[in-house]
Order: C-alpha cells, then structure tokens, then sequence
C-alpha cells in the first residue's frame, strides 16, 4: 500500500484552525499530565464537525487500555501496542471526525532526552508531527522545562 500524499500547503484557513486546535490542545494536555503525574499514556484528540446543535466544532480525548499480560502483571505497558490500538480506534471512527492527533512519549536518542511527540491529520490530505523536548523537575524548584517544539511534515494514518 503506498503512503498518501501529505496536503498539508494545501489545506483552507478552517482545515488549518482544525490542525492547530488539536496540535494545541494535544500538547496541553501532555503536559498537564507531566507536571500532576510525572508520565503519561498515548491518548488522541480529536475534533468533531460542527453541527447545527454544536455551532463551534467538540473536541473529544480518546485512549485505550494498556494491554495486560496475565502471565507478568508487572510488565512494562507496550506504548507500541497501545498507538496501534488509538489509530485502529481513530480509523474505525474516521467518519465522525474532521481532525486527530496522536500523542506519545519518546525518547530522543541523538539528544538522549524525552519529549512529547503530537502527529495531527486532517481529513482533507494534511498532517503534521510536532515534538517537544522537555526536562523532568529539579527536585528543589519542581518545575519542569519544556523545549520549543519543532515541527515536520506527517505520516498520514487514519485517512490513508
């Protein structure tokens, strides 16, 4: 199957506001779980066409459970499995949404440090990856310092 075309130039001014509220409220809530928990799970935003009850379009926070294994309840949570299990989610529903973001914690090897990673799509051709490095608290200050985010052109998943 070949990768669709990123459409990302192409994308109208109400395509592009959909992009950057999910892309916003993404990073938002990453990092409120940062500073109350310490980590956080792989969740997606998704944002609902407006309708003729809901003039201004509904945002929606989408997860799933940590696959358990029976045999080890200790294990660490596949995050892998967990990402696979919201874009199966997301593509299932595609038809309710006009845009998603995928949030996940990684690792950046080359830096050796972490940093919330957003993909966002819209359903009209464009994504977006967006990561932002951060470091957890100085034990004295408890404040957490997150980077500027960069930003590159996406994968598209969920309407490929």
């Amino acid at each position: 199957m070949s990768t669709p075309e990123n459409k990302i130039a192409e994308l109208d001014e109400a395509a592009q506001a959909e992009l950057n509220k999910v892309l916003g409220t993404a990073l938002g809530v990453a990092r409120e779980q940062l500073e109350e928990q310490g980590v956080f799970l792989p969740f997606a935003i998704a944002v609902e066409p407006a309708t003729e009850e809901n003039a201004e379009p509904e945002l929606r926070l989408l997860a799933v459970q940590p696959t358990e294994d029976l045999d080890d309840p200790e294990a660490d949570i596949d995050a892998e499995v967990m990402m696979a299990d919201l874009v199966q989610l997301l593509q299932d529903q595609r038809d309710s949404f006009n845009a998603v973001a995928f949030v996940s914690d990684v690792t950046l090897l080359d830096d050796a440090t972490d940093a919330v990673h957003v993909l966002a799509e819209h359903r009209h051709g464009g994504s977006v990856a967006i990561v932002q490095p951060y470091t957890a608290p100085d034990p004295e200050t408890g404040i957490w310092e997150f980077a500027e985010p960069s930003a590159e052109g996406g994968q598209i998943q969920v309407w490929a």
